[in-house]
């Protein structure tokens, strides 16, 4: 819960991680990697979730994602990311977006 206190604590900022994750997913796509990064699309019949965006292992390239990675997961992991993508949707429709 307290992880970015903790970076902050060590390193005096958090925003270093997040300019070089979007440089890396630029060059990714610039570059026509094909690499495979944890990226956010929006998801469909990804363990039965569909119509949410979430960040999954994915193929970058220069078209942008261009197919998400469905890594195995135990039953426990597939209905907490079930939860947390039903969270997402509910925030959506309570905003009017859907």
């Amino acid at each position: 819960m307290n992880a970015a206190y903790t970076v902050i604590a060590g390193k005096g900022a958090t925003n270093y991680a997040i300019g070089l994750s979007g440089a890396r997913i630029v060059e990714a796509v610039l570059r026509d990697e094909g690499a495979v990064l944890p990226v956010s699309s929006v998801l469909e019949g990804y363990h039965g979730i569909s119509g949410v965006a979430l960040s999954v292992p994915s193929v970058v390239d220069a078209s942008g994602v261009r197919r998400v990675i469905e890594v195995p997961l135990a039953d426990e992991e597939r209905e907490r990311l079930r939860t947390s993508a039903g969270a997402i949707r509910a925030s959506l429709e309570a905003l009017g977006i859907d």
